[in-house]
Parts: C-alpha cells; sequence; structure tokens
C-alpha cells in the first residue's frame, strides 16, 4: 500500500513536471493573488479598528476640549458679570458720596432720621451722624423732627445729637434711650441691604438675565 501512495505521489510529480509553464504561472499568481487579497481584506480591517479607536479617541478628545471651553467661557462670563456689577455698585456709591454734599442732602438726612425715629419706637432719641452733617441739625430742626416722629408713634419724642461723629458716608444712625434699639440708616448700610435686590436688577440691566 506504501508503494501505490507512492507511485501516486510521483505520478503528481511527473503530472506538474510536464505542464506548460504558463499554467504553473497562472497557477502561483492566483495563488500570490489570494494571498494578496486575503492580506489587504486583513490590513483594511485592522486599518477600520484602528481608525475607529482613533475617532473615538479624537470625539473623546473634541468633547473634552469643548467641555473645558464651556467652563472657561462661563467663568469668564461669571467674572466679567461680577466686575461689571461690583462697577455699578461702586458708581452708586460714589454718586451718593456726590449726593452727600449737595444741597438738597439736607431733606434726605431729615427724612432718614424721621423714619430711623419711627422705626425705633419714637421717645428719648440720638442720632449719630457726619461731623460734616451736624451743622444741619439745628436745635430746632432737631424739635421739627421729634413732633414728625411723635405724630407716627403716638409717643412724646425728644431727639439729640450724639457726641460722637460716625464714619459713613452719609445718613443717620438713631439710637432709643440707653442704645436698646438702633436703627442704622446709613448710606452704606442701605445700600447694603439693597444689593441683593439690586445685584438682581443690575444684571438684569446689564445683561437682560440674572446673574
Amino acid at each position: 500500500m506504501a508503494s501505490v501512495g507512492t507511485d501516486k505521489i510521483i505520478q503528481e510529480i511527473v503530472r506538474l513536471g510536464d505542464a506548460p509553464a504558463d499554467q504553473i504561472l497562472q497557477d502561483a499568481r492566483r495563488t500570490a493573488a489570494g494571498i494578496r487579497e486575503d492580506a489587504e481584506k486583513k490590513a483594511q480591517l485592522e486599518r477600520e479598528a484602528i481608525l475607529t479607536r482613533g475617532q473615538q479617541v479624537a470625539d473623546r478628545e473634541h468633547q473634552r476640549i469643548l467641555a473645558d471651553a464651556k467652563i472657561r467661557v462661563r467663568r469668564k462670563i461669571s467674572d466679567m458679570k461680577e466686575e461689571l456689577i461690583k462697577k455699578a455698585f461702586s458708581e452708586a456709591e460714589r454718586r451718593l458720596i456726590g449726593l452727600a454734599d449737595k444741597p438738597e442732602y439736607s431733606n434726605i438726612l431729615n427724612k432718614l432720621i424721621v423714619e430711623s425715629g419711627i422705626v425705633a419706637g419714637g421717645g428719648p432719641l440720638e442720632a449719630q451722624v457726619r461731623a460734616h452733617d451736624r451743622p444741619l441739625l439745628s436745635e430746632e430742626t432737631l424739635a421739627h423732627l421729634s413732633k414728625e416722629i411723635s405724630k407716627i408713634t403716638k409717643k412724646p419724642t425728644s431727639l439729640k445729637l450724639s457726641e460722637e461723629p460716625m464714619a459713613a458716608i452719609g445718613g443717620a444712625i438713631v439710637r432709643s434711650e440707653g442704645g436698646v434699639i438702633e436703627v442704622d440708616n446709613t448710606f452704606d448700610s442701605r445700600l447694603e441691604r439693597l444689593k441683593r435686590e439690586l445685584r438682581f436688577k443690575v444684571a438684569e440691566i446689564l445683561f437682560g438675565g440674572t446673574s
């Protein structure tokens, strides 16, 4: 049986040897073409896989860059808003300082003192003002303001000036007897109290929305 197998192998070798050379070349070319095609397909698959992975990485990097940029832009806008709002409040303070040196300030100061005296409940009251404002509050003026407070509180009221001047930019601080009640109606405190509301208004005016 072994000789039969050997004979077949020999016969096949002879057949191949007798085959036209161009046929062998064609077979070789087909084989080579098949190998090359398989290799190209495999290479294309690998390339696509690499590109896919690369695209995913690129997409992730793109999204990261966009997210970082959005954060930086939001932070920049927020900083700009804060800066503009600070400037708006600084301008408001500057105008209040200017107002405190104008003729109409006397009437404003009187109204603030009356308002504070009413909140304090009337009775014996002490008003603390800037040293610059003391000449505006004569004994006659204080007596008049006391009557205005009494009308509202229904309580006999007497106003006197504190010996200690205040350091605020304007307005007054009114205290009840013994300092039990203190009403800070200075420009500084009023501006501070209004800041939360003004912040919304200023942001709305400057940016068309809230800060």
